[in-house]
């Protein structure tokens, strides 16, 4: 993966909305990649259902589906050792951590882009509960039919996930329907917009 193809995304992450940081920044973003490369544990893991699961029938998963054949739950991870290390970074160098944090978690959305896009190309992007209004508790059902403990990911109460560099989504199959403004269930709300620029990158639009 090219870390400096990341950056614009990590800038977002970070609140740099349409606005560079400086180069100390991007060194030690450079720096916190190469360190997240080697102890990241990526997985992932997926079903895909011809009848689309009871809890998906609802808004804004209905809208979202809207000409889909079938739809794909999926959870991935970066592993355990990723939130070791951001845990002790938040003890020893608080701006570190920060900075490590965020690379994380474009880390982990680029490599979950690049699993998918091997799965098919008559597929949406990844919409997670919690977007768009769905609920994020929803998250639960993902987990009963998936069972994603088998790769190291459980779900507390609270719906959060350990390890927290977690994430899971559904992809619609049998349209293509890519991350757009124009596809996003909260463009007349979104303040990225309103600063000219995207959720999913620090460049203007």
């Amino acid at each position: 993966m090219n870390s400096f193809d990341l950056q614009p995304l990590i800038h977002t992450y970070l609140g740099y909305k349409g606005v560079k940081p400086d180069e100390r920044v991007d060194r030690l973003i450079l720096s916190c990649l190469e360190e997240l490369e080697k102890i990241q544990g990526f997985r992932y893991h997926y079903k895909i259902f011809e009848d689309i699961p009871a809890f998906l029938q609802k808004e804004p998963y209905l809208s979202f589906l809207t000409g889909c054949s079938a739809v794909i739950l999926c959870v991935c991870t970066l592993g355990a050792e990723v939130d070791r290390k951001i845990k002790y970074l938040q003890r020893a160098d608080m701006q570190k951590s920060l900075i490590f944090d965020a690379c994380a978690s474009a880390y982990l959305e680029r490599r979950a882009d690049n699993f998918e896009a091997g799965l098919g190309k008559n597929l949406t992007y990844r919409f997670c509960p919690g977007y768009g209004g769905s609920d994020i508790s929803d998250i639960g059902y993902i987990f009963d039919l998936l069972k994603p403990e088998k790769i190291g990911i459980t779900l507390l109460e609270s719906n959060l996930m350990l390890p927290m560099k977690s994430m899971a989504g559904v992809i619609g199959v049998g349209k293509t329907a890519k991350k757009t403004c124009g596809n996003c269930f909260n463009f007349s709300a979104c303040e990225y917009r309103k600063e000219g620029t995207t959720c999913y990158g620090s460049e203007k639009k």
